[in-house]
């Protein structure tokens, strides 16, 4: 096999050769033609490409802003209108991302009820551009550009808040400001390099320029330009076309579906008429040179064609192992092997993300979306020290008698609330441990702790309307490690016991697991 495959290389070298040979004359004549006319080509192709992946890029980040919004707008915290707790939401709103500069809430009348960073306009009314359109259309919006408050070109991205009785009682929303540093200028800013001028530039649908390198062009309008009036029809493409400053540029275009916005990807034609020049040159005063590098470069790229298809199966052979070598080993500088190479990736993380999924499933209660048994079985406690609480809900076969089953489970739902809601119990590791029992560990909390927030828990649900119109009452038992066991397993039998006797000494009761 292997003489074949030297076989089979050195009759390519041959035509290579034979070929070099006999189109040099026309090659040197019409070589400057040629390689200039294929790199404009190249290059309109390359930008519009850019401009088409850029613009996708865009509208997916702007979805993603939308998405962000709305699983934000949906906390109970600003329909309640509690200021401490919406502006504790911006914060944590603004750092958990970098798609926003500045986050705000503002009622249906346009009062700003909070902001973060704060810039003291709480209880005043908003009247720009984008709160307008914001309040006007009650629905996702994606503001014109707009000047500030700050004196500075933004956009306002927003999604409405309604109330439980579908009500509207304002929106939330985030600032991009466009002269500062966020996720969307991260995303324009990027552009090929090449030794002569490339950039990137963006306008709204109004021919104004909302994104440029050189800051001094946002707000622009450049409308009279080729390309700008192109995108301003929703269309996409590439020309030549003559900028600002009277220099010739290969454009390509692409609409940005979700707001309008036109974005171009340029480079100056002097890409292609230095290289041009430069080849004329080296043609004419390095043939023999270069007819050996073009011989030398063939070998190497043949090699460079086999062997990451070699690594590709490699790869593919690791993955059937379950340990798969890095992917960045696998070069993909040509069309076939990167299609192959992107194909099997996309295969293999589906597969995994389906495994993923179907494993958090399996440790999540339906019902109630808290952790269950197996999660538990799962789960590493490396702690030397926490505390765990073991309630069980009085009489539950009563309300699932008297109210129905259904009734029933909106009870374990109310009560999975109320312990992961964040005010009641500051703990991920909250458990349905089985029927209507549940299980909360606390991390490095001790029993006096704990206790108290058994306490505080029990006496919640007992002055607390549940789903059946009237209080639910619960027995808990609280262990801690090491204080009332030396292991898991210990403590969870001695808090069980803890529960039994609370429900034995008339339930509603808590009682803490005793070391015997």
């Amino acid at each position: 096999m292997k003489p074949i495959k030297l076989s089979i290389k050195l009759l390519i070298l041959l035509l290579l050769s034979f070929a070099m040979i006999g189109t040099y004359v026309g090659s040197l004549i019409s070589s400057q033609i040629v390689s200039k006319n294929t790199l404009e080509k190249n290059y309109l192709i390359e930008n519009e490409f850019y401009a088409k992946k850029l613009a996708d890029t865009t509208n997916m980040h702007f979805r993603d802003m939308f998405l962000n919004l709305s699983v934000e707008a949906r906390d109970e915290d600003y329909k309640t209108l509690d200021l401490k707790y919406i502006h504790k939401e911006l914060y944590d709103l603004l750092h958990s991302t970098t798609y926003f500069n500045s986050t705000w809430f503002v009622d249906r009348n346009g009062i700003v009820v909070a902001t973060v960073p704060e810039i003291d306009v709480e209880g005043t009314k908003v009247n720009s551009t984008g709160a307008r359109q914001a309040l006007e259309r009650k629905r996702h919006t994606i503001s014109d550009p707009y000047i500030g408050i700050n004196g500075k070109l933004v956009i306002l991205i927003s999604v409405p808040i309604f109330n439980d009785e579908g009500t509207y009682i304002g929106f939330i929303a985030g600032t991009i400001n466009l002269n500062e540093e966020n996720s969307i200028k991260a995303i324009l800013g990027q552009h090929p390099k090449h030794e002569s001028e490339s950039y990137v530039y963006v306008v709204d649908s109004k021919g104004n320029i909302i994104f440029h390198p050189n800051v001094n062009r946002i707000n622009d309008n450049v409308k009279d330009n080729k390309a700008v009036k192109e995108l301003m029809k929703g269309n996409s493409g590439s020309q030549v076309i003559i900028n600002s400053s009277g220099k010739k540029m290969l454009a390509g275009y692409a609409t940005v579906n979700a707001n309008g916005w036109g974005i171009v990807s340029q480079t100056s034609q002097e890409a292609v008429n230095e290289p041009t020049y430069e080849l004329g040159k080296q043609i004419s005063l390095y043939t023999i040179p270069f007819m050996f590098f073009v011989f030398v470069l063939t070998i190497f790229l043949l090699k460079k064609i086999v062997d990451p298809i070699r690594d590709l199966a490699i790869y593919a052979q690791q993955v059937t192992k379950n340990k798969p070598v890095p992917t960045e080993k696998i070069p993909e500088w040509y069309f076939e092997i990167r299609e192959l190479k992107r194909t099997l990736l996309i295969a293999i993380d589906f597969y995994q993300k389906k495994l993923h999924s179907a494993e958090s499933e399996s440790k999540r209660d339906h019902l109630t979306g808290l952790y269950n048994r197996r999660a538990l079985e799962k789960l590493a406690l490396n702690k030397d020290s926490y505390s765990v609480i073991l309630f069980d809900i009085d009489r539950f076969k009563l309300i699932n008698d008297q109210y129905g089953h259904l009734k029933g489970d909106e009870v374990l739902k109310y009560i999975s609330k109320m312990i992961t809601g964040g005010t009641m119990i500051e703990s991920d590791l909250c458990f349905r441990w089985g029927g209507e029992e549940f299980l909360i560990i606390l991390p490095e909390t001790d029993l006096v702790k704990a206790l108290e927030i058994a306490e505080r828990l029990r006496k919640t649900l007992e002055t607390t309307n549940s789903p059946t119109g009237k209080p639910v009452t619960v027995s808990i038992g609280v262990g801690h490690l090491p204080e009332s066991a030396d292991n898991f397993s210990e403590l969870l039998d001695l808090t069980d016991q803890a529960l039994y006797r609370a429900k034995q000494e008339g339930r509603n009761k808590i009682f803490a697991a005793r070391n015997h």
